[in-house]
């Protein structure tokens, strides 16, 4: 069974008006600039394993597809999605069927020809109701079995080899069909925690569109405040572990007491320094103190700031899905560079230890 997706309302003129990828037909939102044969198409055809775009249903149909699937190194798996990483300097051919399909959802410009310095990282989401409808013979794709578990392709991010802004993420897009699902909230993870691997931080490509500030305004919150929230804990921990309070009082007020330079903050949750501040600021907690930016606040503080802000704190990436090996790591070990910054977070917890944190409910969609 074919699902059918409607575009929403979009100025300008479509030149394809709707592609069929897997079980899905969907609405083409914008243009792409797919090669002049094939404007005009009312239906283009989307090989699930290369994205090689087709006129016909029976091209679909005939067409064999010799490449491996899934392609490029898995860096992540749950127990419903999988992340691969594939450099567009290998697969070129097939990060530009990429850029062709994802720009037919997105209002901005799409790199095509500079695919080689670019990092792309493919998720693909498991399905059970195989085969699509176009094909008629037995659960295949691209003329090879599927597995009782099929993988369909439902968006991607995409990331400079070296960026020279520090940003960890060029492009991200979650097709139609599988928006609202978390997968976009998966993907800003994602992307934080190869940076976290890297010891530096990092942070999108601007400008942001306003569905993208909000999915990142989101983030930023949830990953800051957990920072903020495990620190607490680790505090109350150390205080727990400790019998003579009276002999060890002095010493426990001085280790409760935490100041974080703002660039450790920014280290620990992967978040550049100046989304840090804002982030600090948005939520009412950035102070100024001896010159410095300070944060210093109580548990029952951090608790009513989440609360009052309706943070989510749930994160849909499972930390023990996350591969050790990718293309990502080796860059990282040949280029180096950590934020510095002389402005201090300080989370006092004299007796409440605590940090400072804020964040809404994630989105799916695409940040431009």
């Amino acid at each position: 069974m074919r699902l059918a997706v409607k575009s929403p309302q979009t100025g300008g003129e479509k030149e394809i008006c709707s592609v069929v990828l897997g079980n899905y037909s969907i609405a083409a939102w914008y243009a792409s600039p797919y090669p002049a044969e094939y404007k005009g198409s009312q239906e283009l055809y989307i090989c699930e394993r290369c994205l090689k775009y087709m006129k016909f249903r029976h091209s679909l149909e005939a067409h064999s597809c010799p490449d491996p699937f899934p392609r490029g190194r898995r860096v992540y798996e749950d127990a419903g999605a999988s992340l691969y990483e594939v450099d567009g300097k290998e697969h070129a051919l097939y990060c530009q069927n990429l850029c062709l399909l994802s720009k037919l959802f997105l209002d901005q410009k799409t790199i095509f020809y500079d695919i080689g310095s670019f990092l792309f990282y493919i998720l693909l989401v498991k399905q059970n109701d195989y085969p699509p409808k176009h094909q008629t013979n037995g659960p295949t794709l691209g003329g090879r079995a599927l597995e009782p578990h099929s993988y369909t392709f439902a968006g991607y991010f995409s990331k400079e080899k070296y960026s020279i802004e520090q940003n960890n993420l060029a492009c991200i897009i979650v097709l139609p069909p599988f928006r609202g699902q978390n997968y976009g909230q998966l993907l800003i993870e994602l992307s934080y925690e190869l940076t976290k691997r890297e010891r530096t931080t990092g942070g999108p490509e601007q400008p942001l569109s306003s569905q993208g500030f909000h999915s990142y305004r989101s983030h930023w919150r949830r990953a800051i405040a957990l920072t903020l929230l495990g620190q607490s804990q680790a505090a109350e921990r150390y205080n727990s572990q400790s019998h003579d309070a009276i002999q060890h009082h002095n010493h426990k007020r001085e280790k409760d007491r935490r100041f974080f330079s703002l660039s450790r903050l920014a280290l620990l949750t992967g978040i550049r320094i100046d989304d840090v501040l804002f982030t600090l600021e948005d939520l009412g907690l950035l102070g100024f103190w001896l010159g410095k930016h300070t944060v210093c606040i109580s548990d029952e503080t951090l608790h009513c700031t989440i609360a009052e802000n309706r943070i989510s704190l749930g994160m849909r990436m499972d930390p023990t899905g996350l591969a050790v090996d990718s293309t990502h790591d080796q860059l990282a070990e040949q280029s180096s560079g950590t934020d510095e910054c002389d402005t201090d977070t300080q989370a006092d917890s004299s007796d409440d230890t605590s940090n400072d944190t804020d964040n809404d409910q994630g989105s799916d969609g695409e940040s431009e």
